[in-house]
């Protein structure tokens, strides 16, 4: 039987070869310690940059649905949640994909509140230590730590996690996860899966490859990417050198100043035809947010996808009982809604509970295309408000609607 899909790496030191055995008897416990002890074995770049770079906070975090393996956050407050496997058993990956998503879906339910209780709990800390964590990573993207809160909240409300399955041994059937993500399409997570193999020398140490699956899976705006890389540790000095050579920090930093200098100036530039809309704040990741109402469960939203060659605009809900009754309100007059919104836009009344368009681009960070950015931008944020504000507003006032 086919055990892998790639050869015993080698390596070849001044011309001598040495093999590298791979780790026969490793167990999750063991690869949860070399995930958690070493992050940058997995290449987030390549699955979504936006999380990059990602910071272990804590193993076995409890939830209502059983202790998650692995807690990570980026420093803008992103969310990280990741499950290690073996998969001897053939019914391991259905298991585990059901299990992460029920993880995710209880977050999605947590205040932020709710988060640092439980982490300080597994940590025995008090305070806002999940920020502290952060703080101390000496990151350059560090927010202040209302900003940072905010933003984690955000992402626990909205569901926006990125999930991970590392496992031992991931070589067939990746596809098959579909009908796992079709039940749980409306939280925004990005799903990834990595096999990670365990590869030992006595003389320079243990070696963690992260293989490739070739085939990419999208369903509901829900990408699956099996990324690559290379970490070596150096049992001499614990040292950690990438393989291939990449530099992800200052790619990175670009993007988010990028991102921070352009929602900066369009919102310098926004006017809405509405006086009493409030502007959305500027923010160094993907998306702005507008508010229609004093709800936060209804929003619009303006953002970018580098790897779509698109930007966009969108308006949602959230997919809880009091943004279903706002969504099911706004049903009702739909007609009216898709004629004042016109014909260039994407009506999904019945799934995904959105209603969207999009401009595309090739280089979105082009210079050229920055003005016909703005201008999508402007236009269609201003139309979304026209026709959208003023129901919610009513909604709220017919229906006493929660602030928060």
């Amino acid at each position: 039987m086919k055990q892998t899909a790639y050869g015993t790496p080698i390596l070849i030191q001044n011309e001598e070869v040495i093999l590298l055995n791979q780790v026969g008897a490793i167990n999750e416990a063991s690869i949860q310690e070399l995930v958690f002890k070493y992050p940058s074995c997995l290449p987030i770049s390549e699955i979504d940059e936006s999380f990059n770079p990602v910071l272990p906070v804590c193993t076995e975090l409890n939830t209502p649905v059983g202790p998650l393996d692995i807690l990570m956050v980026s420093p803008s407050g992103e969310l990280i949640i990741i499950e290690t496997k073996l998969w001897k058993n053939p019914e391991a990956r259905r298991v585990v994909v059901a299990q992460i998503l029920d993880y995710a879906k209880e977050l999605s339910k947590w205040s932020y509140d709710d988060l640092q209780r439980e982490i300080n709990r597994r940590l025995k800390t008090s305070g806002n230590t999940l920020y502290e964590i952060v703080k101390k990573s000496g990151s350059n993207q560090l927010l202040n730590e209302s900003d940072f809160v905010d933003s984690v909240s955000r992402n626990l409300r909205k569901g926006n996690f990125l999930l991970l399955i590392v496992g031992d041994g991931i070589r067939e059937g990746a596809a098959g996860i579909a009908e796992f993500l079709i039940s749980s399409g409306y939280m925004n997570f990005t799903f990834a899966m990595i096999e990670l193999a365990v590869y030992k020398n006595d003389d320079i140490g243990t070696i963690l490859l992260p293989r490739v699956i070739t085939k990419t899976v999208e369903l509901q705006k829900i990408s699956v990417d099996i990324p690559d890389g290379l970490v070596l540790i150096s049992s001499s000095s614990n040292s950690e050198v990438i393989l291939p050579p990449k530099e992800y920090s200052r790619e990175w930093l670009q993007e988010r100043k990028f991102y921070f200098d352009f929602w900066t100036e369009l919102i310098g530039e926004l006017s809405f035809d509405d006086p009493g809309q409030p502007l959305p704040k500027p923010g160094n990741g993907q998306n702005i947010f507008v508010y229609p109402g004093k709800t936060r469960k209804a929003w619009i939203s303006a953002y970018f996808m580098k790897s779509q060659k698109r930007v966009g605009v969108y308006f949602n809900c959230q997919k809880d009982s009091e943004g279903q009754r706002i969504y099911d309100i706004l049903r009702l007059d739909k007609d009216n809604i898709e004629k004042e919104l016109g014909e260039e836009v994407t009506y999904k009344w019945n799934e995904e509970y959105s209603i969207s368009l999009w401009l595309p681009c090739d280089d979105v960070f082009e210079s050229q295309n920055r003005d016909d950015l703005k201008n999508f931008f402007k236009e269609w944020l201003n139309t979304f408000v026209n026709v959208i504000r003023p129901r919610i507003k009513k909604i709220e006032k017919d229906n006493s609607l929660s602030e928060i």
